[in-house]
């Protein structure tokens, strides 16, 4: 009995190892061919088919990005002719084409501007609080603090502006500068040690470790032999850059960092900060020729003289790749890069002065030190036009901005209706600015940012021509930013930064029907209705 149940349990694990045995190789069957097929999509025929497919979609002409059509209005292009009744090309944000004889392509999208005014987006050199939701610290990044659906966006292009100049940070005397990339952070001596160690009261009052107080009275003990000067404080220059209004698109808001060097009100007032300032811009012009001259030494290995004078100078870390300094040598130095570019000319200096003995300084240092200087304020430019002229100097001016004359002086001093005028006749390029560079819902109207075209139309009444007031908000900003290659104007190849307005664009009556920018619509009267929308009869 014992042995027929053996049997038969025998014969029951047989037969189930053989269902198993059957069943797996079953599955596996089942699987390789699925398994194979996707080795097999390597394959020389599915490569080429491929190949083929890829081809096909780059013979397509209907895969090209679509073209937006502005047809109808009246072009102003500002650097060129006016184009009446032509039709305006977009295509991937920039302008395509414009002109009267333009043939717009078939699946375009069209936009009809019949009787309207066709202007490029106006640009504010002065702008704040918009489309940016925070002030970015000294080690974060600019696009973090860009807020593309920011309200005050809305508001300004529903006046025009579609780009502006916009200040991160005041500067000051002892402050730090946001450090470039590749480039060392700055460090101040007696502020910032190279160890941690605790801060004592006599580091925080005189700046210096190695400062001790006297136990009676707390005066410090200063040092008998060797006497020397305590360094100055290292100048902390405002830094500015240039968003777009992008609404609801954040890949085009940021334009371009750090286009102004700009120093901190009163940085350069005096004897020995203009002292400083001088020899500050011998420096920078002493590391730019270095650079030059390593650029054009051949690289190491070719001469051993080269590659020998190169070891002794930079002390065994070799030159600099890529055209840049060692880190370390010109920073180490007090040379910052943005010194660097405002000597070599990639932008310009934009410091504050208002009354005429501020302005003529300003303009003498930079014709001495051979820099490009803006006048930011310049109540009193009209004075000293001729010397502004002479210079090549540009200014930053809003035509409403008033200041009375000193007794006595009523000649020589305070504001001047006419300095638009003076401007233009001696050839010195103006950018207006607004009463206030922020927007505000507050307050008297038409003195807030929003006011921007309406400052412009300001600038006519002192005597300058309807097209000279319009530059000064479009492409005479956008040179003094060194942007003009991209806004400012509609030509070809330019960003689409384009206005749709149903008048002129300084007639304090006109409204912005359409605001275009990178190509795209960001603002539209008639569904936006962020002011008031009435017909204009």
């Amino acid at each position: 009995m014992k042995n027929s149940l053996t049997g038969k349990m025998a014969w029951m694990g047989l037969m189930l190892f053989l269902l198993v045995g059957v069943a797996v190789p079953g599955w596996a069957q089942e699987e390789r061919p699925r398994r194979g097929a996707e080795r097999r999509t390597s394959g020389p025929q599915e490569n080429e088919a491929e190949k083929a497919k890829d081809k096909d979609k780059k013979d397509e002409p209907d895969k090209k990005t679509p073209v937006t059509a502005i047809v109808g209005g009246d072009i102003i292009t500002v650097t060129g002719p006016t184009i009446r009744k032509g039709t305006l090309l977009i295509q991937d944000g920039k302008i395509l084409e414009l002109g009267q004889n333009v043939t717009v392509p078939e699946g375009a999208t069209t936009i009809d501007a019949t009787g309207r005014t066709i202007t490029p987006g106006f640009v504010a050199i002065s702008m704040q609080g918009v489309g940016i939701r925070s002030t970015p610290g000294n080690r974060d990044k600019l696009e973090d603090g860009l807020d593309p659906f920011d309200r005050n966006m809305k508001y300004s292009l529903g006046v025009g502006i579609t780009t502006g100049c916009v200040e991160l940070s005041t500067g000051g005397g002892r402050g730090r500068r946001r450090p470039r990339v590749g480039e060392a952070e700055e460090r101040f001596p007696g502020l910032d040690p190279e160890v941690e160690q605790y801060v004592t009261e006599a580091i925080l009052d005189y700046g210096d470790i190695n400062t001790s107080l006297c136990p009676c009275c707390g005066l410090p003990v200063l040092p008998t032999e060797p006497i020397t000067p305590a360094p100055p404080a290292r100048e902390q220059p405002r830094s500015m850059s240039v968003i777009k209004l992008s609404y609801a698109n954040l890949d085009a808001m940021l334009l371009k960092e750090d286009v102004f060097y700009s120093p901190a009100p009163g940085a350069l007032n005096g004897a020995l900060n203009r002292h400083n300032w001088r020899r500050d811009i011998l420096k920078a012009k002493e590391a730019v020729a270095e650079e030059a001259k390593a650029k054009s030494q051949p690289a190491p290995g070719n001469s051993p003289n080269t590659s020998g004078r190169s070891g002794r100078s930079g002390g065994g870390s070799g030159p600099a790749t890529g055209g840049r300094p060692a880190s370390g040598g010109n920073n180490s130095s007090g040379v910052s890069e943005d010194l660097k570019r405002l000597v070599k000319g990639e932008i310009a200096m934009r410091v504050r002065a208002n009354t005429a003995d501020e302005i003529r300084d300003m303009v003498a240092l930079a014709k001495e030190l051979g820099y490009r200087v803006v006048i930011e304020g310049g109540i009193e430019a009209w004075v000293v036009a001729d010397e502004m002229g002479a210079a090549k100097a540009s200014v930053i001016y809003t035509p409403r901005q008033r200041r009375e004359p000193q007794p006595g002086r009523e000649d020589t001093s305070g504001s001047s209706i006419e300095s638009t005028r003076l401007f233009q006749e001696t050839g010195i390029p103006f950018a207006t600015a607004a009463l206030s560079n922020s927007v505000s819902m507050g307050g008297l109207a038409g003195r807030d940012l929003t006011s921007l075209p309406l400052e412009a139309a300001f600038a006519v009444r002192g005597g300058v021509s309807d097209m000279a007031a319009l530059e000064s908000i479009t492409i005479t900003p956008a040179k003094m930013m060194g942007l003009e290659d991209r806004i400012g104007s509609l030509e070809v190849g330019k960003d689409a930064d384009i206005l749709i307005l149903n008048g002129s664009p300084l007639d304090y009556r006109t409204y912005v029907e359409k605001a275009i920018v990178a190509g795209k619509v960001s603002y539209d009267r008639s569904e936006d209705r962020v002011y008031p929308v009435y017909d204009r009869n």
